[in-house]
């Protein structure tokens, strides 16, 4: 690794100078589209200061930003100022490849299940596997996650680039979107099954998903999508046989499923608890 003489504490520095490293795994995202993006740069516009200093090393002409990404795209577009000083916007250090991703990763670790989406997490794994001898497995390990679960993560990106899309957007859930990438459906019907969930919402996504898997074979509900809750009513009961005759007359009069109507008062009984 080329040794570099390093900027001292209080050494100012042009803002130009910086940029995101290629090493930080959300090099590639946007910024500055989303409210929190916006806050952020609206509360350094004013005046604001930067709690907490953005890690970079260097890289090329200039120093990459490692950790903090967002801190630093929000100080820079704020446009308030036109230097960052070491040691109180930014902390400057020697970092390997490997060392520079590791510390992108580890920062967003405990963001994994909200921050980054889905999909941006799995490519940067994968980014990070390729880079990586110990593969899969060593990374499970030295994160502390089994290695089910990063396989999982990975999984998503069998979906095709229009079901990417409504994951990383959020409007199919990540487990919906790993019970379609299991289904190993034609290109085809993945853009077609995005196109419903963009434009007829989840609900109608999660009955044409349902119908893909049980036409692949599935038996019952399919898994990965569905909580299911038994009830059983004995008919030799003649309390339990008059509740039932009940819930499946007040179904009817919902003109809904003896199930559905059943969650209906399920849910509405605990909302009245909690």
């Amino acid at each position: 690794m080329e040794k570099h003489v390093l900027p001292k504490i209080g050494d100012k520095i042009p803002v130009e100078k910086f940029f995101v490293s290629k090493m930080n795994m959300r090099v590639d995202e946007p910024f500055g589209e989303s409210k929190e993006d916006q806050a952020l740069i609206k509360h350094f516009r004013g005046r604001a200061e930067i709690v907490q200093p953005f890690k970079a090393r260097p890289e090329g002409d200039g120093y990459g930003a490692v950790v903090g990404r967002r801190r630093f795209l929000a100080l820079k577009e704020a446009g308030r100022l036109k230097e960052l000083t070491v040691g109180q916007h930014v902390l400057i250090a020697e970092m390997s490849d490997k060392e520079a991703m590791d510390a992108s990763l580890k920062e967003n670790l405990e963001e994994f299940h909200k921050t980054p989406d889905p999909i941006s997490r799995a490519k940067a794994i994968s980014a990070y596997l390729s880079r990586l001898p110990t593969g899969l497995r060593g990374l499970a390990r030295s994160w502390g996650i089994s290695h089910s679960t990063l396989s999982e993560y990975l999984k998503i990106l069998d979906l095709n680039p229009a079901m990417q899309e409504t994951v990383r957007k959020g409007q199919v859930s990540f487990r919906d979107g790993l019970a379609t990438a299991r289904l190993k459906l034609e290109d085809e019907v993945q853009t077609k099954l995005a196109k419903t969930a963009e434009t007829q919402g989840v609900d109608t996504f999660k009955r044409e998903l349902a119908r893909h898997m049980a036409g692949k074979g599935k038996r019952g509900i399919p898994a990965g999508i569905y909580i299911v809750v038994r009830s059983i009513f004995d008919k030799r009961s003649r309390d339990d046989l008059r509740y039932y005759k009940t819930l499946e007359k007040l179904a009817k009069e919902k003109e809904i499923g003896v199930a559905d109507y059943a969650k209906q008062v399920i849910v509405d009984h605990i909302k009245s608890v909690v």
